[in-house]
Order: structure tokens, then sequence, then C-alpha cells
């Protein structure tokens, strides 16, 4: 059933070229209601329609992504965009011992609807006019399907254009052009690479408010900007002293709302410790991060006056599927529960 699945999963792109742009309310129920029992925390970004299929670009534990479903409402798969270093590392060892003069365009994480999930990469030949090629692997980072051509024929041309002058090496590639021929009939067509857009960013004014506060003498990393749900904007940034914080600003004032630290573990609120504790009673958990906001000494909330300082927490607990549930939780000045956050507060909450 994997390999059946492999095989349509691959040709899927062929389908989903053709997609446009529709409201949810043009998505049906059946789809919806899937997509919320497939995920407990969510965020639709945009949806899109393709023959068949309905595809959801969303955010869900902080990550972004692409989720697939038939016209009926069956889930199919969901695509992640990640990191080449957060995947296994034989999958970067396999490319570079099988196609040198090749570059890695982009990797994936796949969610299958069998819960079989698995991770693509997509090859392309150094040069002009040159097509994708898709790589599958196991969750180990074995190769499991390819669509890319065979290894050996790569490896030989590679040789060939490197050392012209070995009539050797030219007769064996000779060789290998109707073998290379059959298998590019095996071949799929490969999976088009998700067009990211462009990440928002702060205004003028908020930079400079920024690095007025903050002068980059005085930091270690950042700053790395992000929006948040809510309109905000989030500059992630650590100090000199190693001392990770978060600085929030609100996009109508430009002016800073908040500052969050993030703890040190050893930092950890002994009064939230035990919250925790009798919460997931019984339960593997690990907190991901604990973080003390303060607000600027010149914000005012409704009421006219400062708000105190409030504590964000998230959770984690593992899933059988190798993926993460994410709980995010809010605490009072006096660290008592406040309530919970269905989002993540950014595409940087958690990562």
């Amino acid at each position: 059933m994997k390999k059946i699945f492999l095989v349509a999963l691959m040709c899927l792109p062929l389908l989903a070229a053709a997609q446009t742009k529709v409201k949810e309310t043009a998505v049906p129920k059946s789809v919806l209601i899937t997509l919320s029992k497939t995920y407990e925390s969510y965020k639709v970004k945009t949806w899109y329609q393709a023959p068949g299929q309905y595809i959801a670009e969303f955010v869900t534990d902080g990550q972004e992504g692409h989720c697939y479903f038939t016209a009926s409402g069956e889930w199919q798969y969901s695509s992640f965009p990640i990191e080449l270093n957060e995947c296994p590392t034989l999958m970067n060892t396999y490319f570079v011992n099988n196609y040198p003069g090749y570059r890695i365009k982009s990797t994936y994480y796949v969610e299958e609807m069998s819960g079989d999930n698995y991770y693509r990469m997509i090859i392309i030949k150094k040069g002009v006019g040159s097509e994708d090629c898709e790589l599958i692997f196991d969750t180990r980072g074995k190769l499991q399907k390819s669509t890319a051509p065979d290894p050996d024929v790569v490896k030989r041309d590679y040789y060939t254009h490197e050392n012209p002058n070995d009539e050797s090496v030219h007769k064996e590639a000779e060789k290998d052009k109707s073998r290379a021929n059959r298998y590019a009939k095996k071949r799929g067509a490969p999976k088009p690479d998700v067009v990211e857009e462009p990440r928002p960013e702060p205004s003028e004014a908020i930079v400079a408010n920024f690095n007025k506060r903050y002068p980059a003498a005085r930091l270690a990393e950042g700053p790395d900007w992000y929006q948040r749900a809510n309109g905000e904007f989030v500059a992630y940034y650590t100090n000199n002293q190693k001392n990770k914080f978060e600085a929030v600003y609100n996009t109508e004032t430009e002016t800073l709302t908040k500052t969050g630290k993030v703890l040190a573990k050893e930092r950890y609120t002994s009064a939230i410790l035990k919250y925790l504790a009798e919460k997931f009673k019984g339960e593997k958990y690990e907190i991901e991060k604990m973080v003390v906001y303060e607000f600027d000494a010149k914000y005012r909330g409704a009421d006219g006056k400062k708000p105190k300082p409030y504590t964000y927490c998230v959770v984690s607990q593992k899933q059988k599927s190798g993926t993460k549930k994410y709980t995010r939780m809010e605490f009072d000045n006096s660290y008592k529960f406040t309530g919970l956050l269905a989002q993540p507060l950014d595409a940087r909450d958690v990562q």
C-alpha cells in the first residue's frame, strides 16, 4: 500500500500545477472537518483548489506547510519545508556520493495519511535548462524512491566531463545511454517547489527604535524579525551574556510593547513547574520554553494602566507518528494559570 501511494503521490503535482486560490466558504465541509481532525491546532493562510483536490497553506505547531485533500474530504498528505541539517545525515551522504554535478534545491518532511512519514529532497543538475528531480527517503534517511537519473550514469558522465581524454570512460558512457533512456521512462514527474512568499519586514521606524535600544555591539545574535498573528513584529535576539530575548513591537504605533526574557532551565519558575507536574501527571512531557514578558514603561492597556508581567510557557509531548503536540499556556504575575493559546505566536515560536 505504501509503495502504491508513493507512486500516486509523485504524480499529484501534475494536478496541483493548475491550482487556484479559493475562499474558505468554497471549500467542502468534509475537507474542513478532516483538517480539524488531523491537526489539533492550526491556522490556514490560503486555500487552493486543483482538479479533484483541495490544498491548505497552513501553520501548525509553529511549522508552515501545505496539506492536501481529495475533493471528497480525504486527507492525502502534508508537506513541510525544512533545512537540510534537520534531515537524517544519511540523506546528504547519499546525495554527495551519488550525484556529483548536482545541487540540492530544497528538502521537505512529509506526513502521510497512512502514518508512514518520510523526507523529500529536490535536486537539480547544475547548469541552464535542467529539470528538477526528486528523492524520497524514510525517516532514517534510507532512499525509498527516486525520479533522478541512474547514479552510476551520473557519476560516469561527470567523470567523463572532468576527464575528456580518458577513452575507456567514453566507451562506458556510450553503453550507458540505452540504460539511461530505459531508466528515464520509468521515472515519474517530480514535485514542483513550493514558492515561498517573502517574509514580512518591520517598518524602518520599528527597526530604528530597536537599534537605538539594543545597539549591535550589545548583541551576540540577531535580531531575527517575525510577524505575529495579531500583526505585531517581534525581534528574537541574544545579548553578549548569551541571554535570549524577544522584543515585541506594535505595528500601528511602531513602538515597543513588551520584552520577553527566555528563562534558562535552572531558572524555571517553581510554582509553574508544580502546576505542570499536576496537569500532566502520569504523562511524558517536555518544557520547550518559558518566557517572562514585561511591558515597556510607556505602554498602557485599555484601562490606562501598565499591565503586570506574565509568563508564557510551551510544553511538548511526542505522538506515535513521531510529531510533537504543543500546549501553550499563560500565567499571571502570581504564576496562576490564566489560559491556553491555540496557535503559535509566530512562525519561529518554539523552533
